[in-house]
This record gives structure tokens, C-alpha cells and sequence, in this order.
């Protein structure tokens, strides 16, 4: 059983108008998480790969995507430094990626970053750094240093009782980036 997790990140931020991610093509064979970073004002997200996570591709644009390719129960994940953990009734899959806060006029040396879920999704749990995610904002970290590059790790479980048929994951994270 085969299942593909196509997912969509969204992300604002209060002091700017913000930078939004357009949903990639969903292919039943790959799983894509697109981003696209923008500077407005004076805070701007980007999006980076991780050494240990899968790799972010994209344009000149500033569109990227990380591709977390095909996932199963049975046979695991077949992209490099994407995770499969098999336990009673689901599995869950995880990567990891980077994300790096800058501030360009210089007023702030941290940023409270809240993530959400778009749409509810009782099929699926999210979880971003060990915090599950809802469609209200939940803190994910209180005080991210503004400038260097800072990890996190994503994570969906996924139930072994959905079939191929269902499995489609249509959904979208948005992030919100809050200086401090």
C-alpha cells in the first residue's frame, strides 16, 4: 500500500505582508512540499534543506520544494533522508528542513514562530518539533534567533487503515513569523 503526501506551507508574517507557497503538481508518485520565500519590509523567511533532511529544489523565483517522494508501509520511503517509522495501526513519516529569519532593519533579535494547519484533518496528525498541529496557530518556537538558520523536523502519520484510493494528502501549514 502506497501512500503520497503532498503537502502546502503558507507563511506571514505580522510585520510584513507576507510570502505565501503555491500548491505543486500532486503526481501519484512523488509527494512535494512547495515554499516560496519573500522579503517585504524589513523580515524575510527563507526556506533552506537540511543536511539530514530531503532536499529543497526551485527556481530562480524563490520558488522550492521538498520533495518527500513515494511513501509506504511496506517499503518505506524511497528519497534519501526521508524516514518511515512503522508502528501499531500507522506509521509516520519524517524529514527535516531549514528555516532562516532575518531582520533587515536590525530591531529585533528574535521572532515567535506559530504554525497551522489550513483545513482540519482527522485522517492525518502533523506535527511540527514534537507540536501537534491544528487550524489555530499553535507556538512552535517562542524565541527563534533572527539570522542563523534553525531546524525542524516534520512529521505526518499516516494510518494503515487508509488505502491507496484515499490516501491523498490535501492540506496546507501556514507559518507565521513574529518579531520580538
Amino acid at each position: 500500500m502506497r501512500f503520497v503526501l503532498p503537502l502546502l506551507l503558507f507563511g506571514s508574517s505580522l510585520m510584513t505582508n507576507g510570502w505565501a507557497q503555491r500548491k505543486g503538481s500532486s503526481k501519484r508518485t512523488s509527494t512535494a512540499i512547495s515554499m516560496k520565500s519573500e522579503t517585504e519590509g524589513t523580515i524575510s523567511v527563507n526556506f533552506v534543506s537540511a543536511p539530514d533532511g530531503a532536499a529543497l529544489t526551485g527556481g530562480a523565483s524563490g520558488q522550492r520544494s521538498l520533495n518527500l517522494g513515494t511513501v509506504s508501509n511496506a517499503s518505506g520511503a524511497q528519497i534519501p533522508n526521508v524516514q518511515v517509522q512503522k508502528l501499531p495501526g500507522r506509521f509516520v513519516v519524517t524529514t527535516r528542513f531549514g528555516m532562516s529569519i532575518q531582520n533587515g532593519s536590525q530591531h529585533a533579535t528574535s521572532a515567535a514562530v506559530l504554525a497551522a494547519l489550513a483545513v482540519p484533518d482527522t485522517a492525518y496528525t502533523f506535527r511540527l518539533d514534537g507540536i501537534a498541529l491544528e487550524t489555530v496557530p499553535q507556538l512552535v518556537q517562542g524565541q527563534a534567533r533572527i539570522g542563523p538558520t534553525i531546524m525542524h523536523r516534520l512529521e505526518i502519520e499516516v494510518p494503515t487503515s487508509l488505502t491507496e484510493k484515499n490516501s491523498q494528502l490535501h492540506n496546507a501549514i501556514i507559518f507565521q513569523v513574529i518579531p520580538n
